[in-house]
């Protein structure tokens, strides 16, 4: 019969994102462990004078003799009984830091509550050690409860069976596509093991303010707003020491269709039929929602852009399909409701091509940015949606060639237009655009189409900030376009039998290649 030692050494597990060689005892290997399995490690002499001590152990200290049994020693689980262990007194640590001390062998619980004396007869000192290094593999965390925060030893894993990076952004963190163990996770309950997206910061500050924003974010309980399932910290460096360093990780569902970006160059072929764009419209509604959301609590994105907006619910368009924002690590809040702020704005992290006019005077007068940044942004995204919806990626990828300077590789694509000491103006390639939705049939005046590009160019698009909507009128607005493309079907228009050409202007020549920032996922 196999013995309790082989059963529990063969099923532990490594972390594929581990940096040392600490492997993880899977929770419900460790729930499997039974009376009898407790009893047959015992000497026999224990089990006839201690006859409820196999329970005791069952009930209260299961992991501790989980630790014993892979040091070989489950013969001391009696004697750490008897001085009230549990596994509640776990990690332990040493009594004392100076080997000299006569009570460095001494395990005792983190804070020093309680003291085991029962460690010294283990040796000179070297089961004391194996101990505090195999106890962490029986603490890899449960993520139970949305919004928890563990903080790990170095040496306790992540309970990870696959982990692969899939994004990285300077300075920003990078990005892991993972699974965790299913006895480790009750966030998803599904037949299948989910993928989660662990982001991982290497920043304190950086950490702390990505996730405060978060934090808010999920009091506001909406579908189009990212959701933060758990954060940990792990340390790294001797306890107590100046040098002690920390890695973070935010941990949020993983976006099985990608972005919006990777949404429309994967579905491009998709028939542009009334209920796709009767969902396109629903879910800009739903975005609106979200934005308006962060709005009452004083909140601006920030970055508003097709790369972070995470498609969820596979890649059909349809009602299974949910768009949410997502990257919170550019979004502020303002503990004032007013358009100005004492502290200046600076997101070097957003992407230019979606920057309001303004950008660069904030930047230059150390202002900070309004919450109708945000709107300038939404309408650049809702344009380019529109201009998917009617055509096609590639005029998407015209799009942004007409706002792009071919002699300058660093001309970013803005939807504004600016000479060197003049004021900004409507990009012509954007004027052009608009003029050419609105020829056609399905977003001609008084289609759903047609009325969400009027919006986007009377109430989003303006130079002036004081000129845009705010979000609780631009939510009305597109909630009256979603509305009636709901009681009349003539509403969504008609599309051309057969499809009329796509203008020559939105021809994709290629002459500039995507910048990388319109390919990678962001959380």
């Amino acid at each position: 019969m196999e013995s309790l030692y082989t059963r529990l050494d063969e099923s532990l597990l490594t972390c594929p994102l581990a940096t040392g060689l600490t492997k993880f005892l899977p929770a419900d290997k460790l729930d499997r462990i039974t009376l009898e399995d407790i009893r047959a490690e015992l000497p026999w002499t224990r089990k006839l004078f201690s006859p409820r001590l196999s329970q005791k152990i069952a009930s209260e200290a299961k992991r501790v003799f989980c630790i014993l049994v892979l040091m070989e020693q489950s013969a001391a689980m009696e004697q750490l009984i008897n001085e009230g262990i549990t596994d509640e007194d776990l990690p332990l640590c040493r009594n004392a830091d100076d080997k000299q001390d006569s009570e460095y062998n001494v395990l005792a619980s983190v804070g020093g509550n309680k003291r085991f004396l029962s460690s010294i007869s283990w040796g000179q000192g070297h089961h004391v050690d194996q101990f505090l290094q195999k106890q962490w593999m029986v603490q890899s965390p449960i993520f139970n409860k949305a919004g928890s925060h563990f903080v790990l030893d170095k040496d306790c894993s992540l309970p990870l069976t696959e982990c692969r990076t899939e994004q990285a952004r300077g300075g920003m963190g990078v990005v892991h596509k993972a699974k965790i163990h299913p006895a480790h996770q009750r966030l998803f309950q599904t037949e299948d093991e989910p993928f989660f997206a662990i982001k991982e910061i290497p920043d304190k500050k950086v950490f702390k303010k990505e996730k405060k924003n978060l934090d808010m974010i999920q009091e506001l309980q909406n579908k189009h707003l990212i959701t933060l399932l758990a954060s940990c910290e792990r340390s790294f460096g001797d306890k107590g020491s100046s040098e002690r360093e920390s890695t973070y990780y935010l941990l949020f569902p993983w976006a099985d269709g990608g972005t919006l970006r990777d949404f429309w160059e994967k579905q491009d072929s998709k028939v542009r039929t009334p209920s796709l764009i009767r969902w396109a419209l629903g879910q800009i509604l739903g975005l609106v929602d979200g934005i308006h959301a962060l709005h009452g609590r004083n909140i601006r994105h920030g970055d508003i852009k097709p790369q972070n907006i995470l498609v969820f619910g596979g890649h059909q368009g349809d009602n299974s399909t949910t768009l949410v924002l997502a990257d919170m690590g550019v979004s502020k809040f303002h503990e004032k409701a007013t358009d100005l702020r004492e502290s200046a704005t600076m997101t070097a992290e957003s992407t230019i091509s979606y920057e309001a006019p303004e950008a660069d005077d904030t930047i230059r007068k150390q202002d900070p940015r309004r919450r109708r940044y945000d709107m300038w942004s939404a309408g650049c995204m809702f344009l380019e949606f529109t201009v998917w919806l009617v055509y096609n990626n590639e005029a998407v990828k015209g799009f942004h060639e007409q706002r792009t300077d071919p002699g300058d590789p660093m001309s970013p694509g803005n939807f504004f237009a600016r000479e060197p000491k003049q004021s900004a103006e409507i990009h012509p390639a954007v004027t052009a655009a608009i003029k050419h939705l609105r020829e056609h049939p399905v977003c001609k005046v008084g289609t759903a189409l047609g009325d969400l590009v009027t919006l986007i160019s009377d109430r989003l698009l303006r130079i002036q900030p004081e000129d845009r909507t705010e979000a609780p009128e631009l939510l009305n607005k597109v909630k009256t376009i979603v509305d009636t493309a709901t009681m009349k079907k003539d509403y969504l228009g008609h599309r051309a039998n057969p499809p009329l050409p796509i203008p020559e202007f939105f021809h994709h020549t290629g002459h500039r290649k995507p910048s990388t920032s319109q390919t990678t996922t962001s959380y």
